[in-house]
């Protein structure tokens, strides 16, 4: 192997583990934007609740993002350095798919107990009383004067 393709070997070693890493912060960044968006819907804090999905949108977008630069440079890895030292990145692919388990797990659990929330919400809804329903004063009733004698 020459200098040349060491230096390349090492360049692209490098940067698609820089890449893992930040997927890895990512994730984890998300697993607490996770725990935050189960205490507001606890709480039920709609406020916090809203910012959160909307954190959490761009978190999401990110990841994907960085996904697309890691997908292209491990099938260059891959292809150009077959078996050759991928226990250097199989340790950080494996942290990776742990994480994206608990992200999806995490992600299942804040659905449920959104829906048990709302489900709450929509029974306490029911449960108060309608007011009865009087009559208006700007219903066509037969009392009301509709014409007026500027006569007099």
């Amino acid at each position: 192997m020459t200098r040349q393709e060491l230096d390349h070997r090492v360049a692209l070693l490098k940067r698609l583990k820089e890449n893992l890493v930040l997927q890895r912060d990512k994730f984890h960044h998300y697993l607490n934007v996770l725990d935050q968006e189960k205490k507001s819907i606890e709480n039920g804090s709609v406020d916090h609740l809203q910012s959160q999905v909307a954190l959490e949108e761009s978190i999401v977008a990110e990841i994907f993002q960085v996904q697309k630069v890691i997908d292209p440079l491990e099938a260059v890895y891959r292809h150009a350095y077959e078996k050759e030292d991928q226990e250097e990145v199989s340790g950080l692919k494996d942290s990776l798919e742990t994480l994206r388990k608990q992200v999806l797990e995490k992600n299942t659990q804040n659905r449920r107990l959104l829906t048990s929330k709302m489900e709450e919400v929509r029974q306490e809804i029911l449960k108060i009383r309608r007011p009865r329903k009087g009559k208006s004063l700007y219903s066509g009733s037969d009392s009301v004067s509709s014409l007026i004698d500027i006569n007099a």
